[in-house]
């Protein structure tokens, strides 16, 4: 089975209903089969090697369609984000090594001279097949490739599976209590995989998807005027984004977010601001994929926590032994379920430290209270969530390390009211911070720009040489490095 083998039955029963809806155009099911359909026969047709294929487009239709498509030819779809460096696209493609590239066409300056089969989004239309027949296949592929990042601090490409994407369409079904009828906003990228997902389980699940080009609250807010949402992902930023503009609405509307922990202040605002509203926080990672759940009767009395496991989850908190810890005690936590990822692309290594037999951990430090909550209490990785978007720091520290004069260099998150985290450099060394800011705008994408710069003396330094974060972040928040 596969994430789109669901469309077919809703073409036939409720041909009408709406599958996707933007500003330019309205797709009922019976279309969008269609297309799907279609885009898989083209897809089908095109000599792979290993039937990767790297998407650079806007949010819309035709994104979806694509993806859509290829997964169910079988195929592996790599998000690209338009907003990339020339140098972090080479670094992408050479991981996952595409047999196809199809890209917007504003970045035919970029793509026109590669090396690999590249569509650009203006030549979409004769590339599709007009018929949709083609041999299809309903093993377990892998549909799905993203990145994300660990020791190293290199982004490293994982894998997810139709099967376990599908296992997780029942966490919708039963602990965030969609049904097919849900009218799902979608107010943010792509390249965020909470959007993705949250899509494409509506379409499976055959509900009906409002897509915005890009976000804005006023747009947000426009779509629930005049739709009759039910369900919106979001991150905290637009949270804080809908608060700071002053909205009001009565609606009785679902936001489902994750990314980072609202502030308590935050979930206030929104209780006065968006009074009939339901809200649900889930904690989970590319890899684990969802974890846990903190719903709408539980946001005040279990603020701090991030919820308790979903219904096909099972947790595990070990200390440094590997041995499992008691109720309120602090250790690693690891997850057992159907939902895990497939593992790094072509890095054994760095999959082994995550997928421990039935298990998988990304080396969160949590605890458990007697009822069942969770609570996250740090990341060993010390990724960093800013707007919902992953950054990696040891990414950053990598590129600041190459400028001449730059002696050490670390990378941190700060806490945000609005962007939930923004990253801080802290640097050693005879150079203009204004100069290094300069060479990250060439250097990196940028949200990845760190927002908050400091001179650092000297160090301190843990008993194994490297730099301690965690003084590093003492002496921020005690106003040392101010």
């Amino acid at each position: 089975m596969r994430i789109t083998s669901t469309y077919r039955t809703y073409a036939q029963i409720n041909n009408n209903r709406p599958a996707i809806v933007t500003d330019k155009e309205i797709v009922p099911y019976s279309e969008w089969y269609d297309l799907v359909q279609r885009t898989a026969a083209s897809f089908y047709k095109v000599t792979g090697i290993y039937k990767r294929v790297a998407l650079f487009l806007p949010n819309g239709r035709l994104f979806l369609q694509l993806f859509a498509g290829a997964s169910e030819a079988g195929w592996a779809s790599m998000v690209g984000d338009m907003r990339w460096k020339e140098q972090e696209i080479e670094e992408r493609l050479q991981q996952i090594t595409p047999d196809l590239i199809i890209a917007d066409e504003k970045m035919k300056g970029y793509f026109h001279q590669s090396s690999t089969k590249t569509i650009f989004s203006d030549e979409i239309e004769e590339w599709l097949c007009s018929s949709s027949d083609f041999q299809k296949n309903d093993g377990n592929a892998p549909f799905y490739i993203g990145f994300t990042s660990g020791s190293t601090g290199k982004p490293k490409a994982f894998i997810r599976s139709h099967s376990s994407w599908i296992e997780s369409f029942r966490c919708n079904q039963i602990d965030l209590e969609m049904t097919e009828k849900e009218h799902v906003l979608i107010p943010g990228s792509f390249i965020n995989s909470t959007f993705l997902y949250g899509a494409l389980s509506t379409l499976f699940l055959g509900g009906t998807i409002y897509v915005l080009t890009k976000f804005s609250p006023a747009r947000l807010m426009d779509f629930l005027h005049n739709y009759p949402i039910s369900k919106v992902y979001v991150v905290p930023t637009m949270i804080q984004g809908l608060l700071n503009e002053g909205y009001y609405n009565e609606q009785s509307v679902s936001f489902i977010s994750t990314g980072a922990k609202w502030l308590p202040s935050v979930k206030a605002k929104m209780r006065l601001q968006f009074p009939t509203a339901n809200f649900y926080e889930f904690y989970g990672s590319s890899e684990l994929s969802f974890v846990t759940v903190l719903k709408n009767n539980e946001q005040i009395q279990h603020a701090a926590s991030v919820g308790r496991v979903f219904q096909n989850v099972e947790i595990s908190i070990r200390n440094d032994k590997g041995e499992e810890v008691g109720v309120g005690e602090e250790g690693v936590l690891y997850v057992k379920s159907k939902m895990l990822f497939d593992g790094y692309l072509n890095n054994e290594e760095e999959t082994k430290k995550i997928l421990q037999g039935d298990w998988a951990t990304v080396y969160d430090i949590a605890k458990i209270d007697e009822e069942g909550y969770v609570y996250i209490l740090g990341r060993q990785n010390d990724m960093i969530i800013y707007g919902g978007m992953n950054i990696y720091p040891q990414e950053i520290e990598q590129i600041l390390m190459k400028y001449d004069g730059v002696e050490e260099a670390i990378v941190l998150g700060i806490k945000d009211e609005y962007w939930g985290e923004k990253v801080a450099a802290f640097i050693k060394g005879n150079v203009s911070l204004p100069s290094l800011k300069n060479y990250c705008l060439r250097n990196l994408s940028s949200y990845k720009i760190p927002r908050v710069w400091r001179k650092v003396a000297n160090f301190p330094h843990t008993t194994g040489g490297k730099i301690s974060r965690q003084e590093v972040r003492k002496w921020f928040e005690k106003g040392k490095l101010e």
